[in-house]
């Protein structure tokens, strides 16, 4: 399947269609889940109706960088009023989205970890204030939160898949979040390359799975 060609159905209902377990919070794609009284493989005990993972602006953000992507191929609609397009506009927008998707994702995580060590939400919203940019929360929030270095947690999730999570880390902090900032702040509109609309689409599904595993690996409970 290339997401790339995908334009008749939601990307983010092929991606991210991941589902949690109400008892022991394993999250995984079965989709049997959501019958109630289904007993979780894991666990064992008959979930209510599990509902999905990802929060909906994580979906929406999917869903947006689907839409965008493909406006460099299609044209304005019948009734709408003629307006001098820039054709780089589709680019930065899909490289906004996924930048806002690693961010969106980073939060969700933490939040969960926050609330699984029983932090109070008091506590949990001065920790991400103190802690804005992802760098911060990556290099300082990550680490006390787990006790685990970023990196050596991709690096030690990524050996257990055939999935690339490293990489995919790096893609978003050396090449997606450098191209948007040279454009957003030092308004070089030569700063996302052609390819790069692309490359974004092609890392989502990596993204995606690499906050599942950290889910599954620092919050949902040990069996």
């Amino acid at each position: 399947m290339d997401v790339l060609e995908i334009r008749s159905q939601r990307l983010s209902t092929l991606l991210a269609d991941f589902m949690i377990c109400g008892s022991c919070g394993i999250v995984d794609r079965d989709h049997e889940r959501i019958r109630v009284g289904y007993e979780c493989p894991r666990c064992g005990i008959p979930g209510d109706g599990a509902s999905g993972y990802f929060p909906l602006s994580a979906l929406s953000l999917i869903d947006l960088m689907q839409e965008f992507y493909h406006l460099k191929q299609g044209g304005a609609a019948a009734n709408s009023v003629p307006v001098e397009r820039n054709e780089g506009n589709h680019r930065l927008a899909v490289v906004i989205f996924f930048c806002a998707l690693v961010e969106v994702l980073l939060q969700h995580f933490l939040e969960e970890r926050m609330s699984k060590m029983g932090l109070p939400h008091e506590i949990q919203g001065r920790l991400l204030d103190d802690n804005l940019s992802v760098k911060q929360r990556v290099q300082r929030l990550f680490p006390t939160l787990t006790g685990v270095k970023w990196e050596k947690a991709v690096a030690t999730l990524s050996e257990r898949v055939d999935l690339d999570y490293s990489e995919a880390a790096k893609f978003y902090y050396q090449q997606a979040s450098r191209a948007r900032n040279k454009f957003l702040h030092g308004g070089n509109k030569w700063a996302i390359p052609q390819d790069m609309p692309e490359q974004c689409i092609s890392h989502i599904w990596p993204l995606v799975c690499l906050f599942v595993a950290l889910h599954n690996e620092y919050v949902a409970q040990p069996i």
